[in-house]
């Protein structure tokens, strides 16, 4: 107690010394707890984010072949079925097909007095769990097979979609009409963004059940096959189970890379998994380097308080003070300044964060940045680091100290 005491008193003499090295690690740890907290946060939403759209999923559709087959010349075109889906269903590592009918143009939508035109999806019932399509909290349902089979007049409304139809009254139970025919809401979606779009935004379009759509519309080919797959499955093996099948239903070689067009989105979370990798390896070597820049002035002022204590570490030492003990007291000095200044710093950013959280984003800019916070996880991460390098500041001038001859420093003071 005594010698923690001693200890204090001598940082109190330093104080503005100190006090200045210990506000350039208020600085660093404030730099890297907002860096870290901003690149969390990113990470978080924009995973979410991706998750909106539906997790390990294939988009098929028809196009053109580029070779002849059995027959057949090249350049014809290919279009699937709704059956088609059915026959993908038993592939090994598929959890679920969809298929879906897309109207990116829309039709007019008209509720009340207010007329808006909105993309149109005739969708299969598997759809919303491939899609990741849900109703919002207390705002109805998605679509189910019951729907489907009795081909009847419900739909799915877009949150966006139903705010500029309805405004703030209740869209859920409301008869709307589309292209003239009368639809009644069922759902409405929740206020969510996803990071890729095709004929229009989710958060903008009308769903309706695939035999409706089919019925009012009178296609003959749907616009996507949605292919879900499970975990871990191998998905060039899959794709070429696709391409086989679909080829002896439709009449194409299954070499021919020109009759379907497949959009992998396993691949595109692949490549965000990536880039946010990155960005978190980045972001915490830039703020382990800011906070670096900031030990290494507590190095120095440790060195230089050696340097001005050199004949009383020398007295210490010829008197029989263990020289450990010496290498101790300059390694706790290092640590203390540096959690005075790192302590300092965390609340100044957890101050700052949560006045950051008060300010009112669009969704879409909080769709990718999210709401940075200085959680426990991160204030630990900080601390550890806090205390490593200071430990590490206050081993250099300990060497030096534990060095020193006592008999030549006695001589040369």
């Amino acid at each position: 107690m005594r010698e923690a005491w001693r200890l204090l008193q001598e940082l109190w003499a330093e104080r503005a010394r100190v006090g200045l090295v210990a506000l350039g690690v208020l600085w660093g740890t404030l730099s890297m707890g907002v860096l870290l907290a901003f690149g969390g946060a990113m990470s978080a939403a924009t995973s979410a984010t991706a998750d909106n759209f539906g997790i390990d999923l294939l988009r098929v559709r028809g196009n053109a072949t580029t070779q002849s087959f059995a027959g057949l010349p090249a350049g014809r075109g290919i279009g699937l079925r709704s059956s088609d889906a059915e026959a993908l269903r038993a592939i090994p590592g598929v959890r679920g097909v969809g298929y879906e009918y897309s109207m990116g143009g829309g039709l007019e939508v008209v509720a009340g007095e207010l007329r808006r035109r909105a993309p149109l999806a005739g969708v299969s019932p598997s759809f919303g769990e491939l899609r990741a399509h849900v109703a919002a909290p207390g705002r109805g349902r998605f679509l189910h097979a019951l729907d489907e089979q009795e081909r009847r007049r419900v739909c799915f409304l877009g949150h966006r979609l139903a705010e500029r139809l309805f405004g703030d009254a209740p869209a859920v139970g409301a008869t709307i009409e589309v292209a003239g025919t009368p639809f009644v809401v069922v759902g409405v979606g929740p206020p969510r963004i996803t990071t890729t779009n095709y004929n229009g935004e989710d958060r903008d379009k009308l769903t309706m059940p695939a035999s409706t759509f089919h019925e009012l519309q009178g296609w003959r080919w749907v616009s996507h096959l949605w292919v879900g797959l499970t975990p871990g499955a191998d998905k060039e093996a899959v794709l070429a189970e696709i391409r086989r099948r679909l080829g002896e239903r439709r009449g194409f070689h299954p070499e021919d890379s020109g009759a379907l067009i497949v959009q992998d989105y396993l691949a595109a979370r692949e490549m965000i998994d990536s880039i946010l990798a990155g960005n978190r390896i980045f972001t915490l070597i830039v703020g382990v380097l800011g906070l670096l820049v900031s030990i290494v002035g507590v190095t120095n002022v440790m060195l230089a308080l050696v340097e001005e204590r050199t004949r009383e570490l020398g007295v210490q030492l010829a008197i029989g003070a263990p020289p450990s003990l010496l290498a101790l007291e300059r390694v706790v000095e290092g640590v203390l300044i540096t959690l005075l200044g790192g302590l300092a710093g965390l609340l100044l950013c957890g101050a700052l964060l949560a006045g950051l959280s008060w300010i009112p984003l669009p969704d879409e800019v909080l769709a990718y940045l999210g709401r940075p916070q200085l959680d426990l996880g991160l204030g630990l991460v900080v601390l550890s680091l806090l205390v490593f390098f200071g430990a590490l500041a206050g081993w250099l001038p300990a060497r030096r100290a534990i060095r020193l001859q006592p008999a030549q420093v006695l001589r040369e003071e």
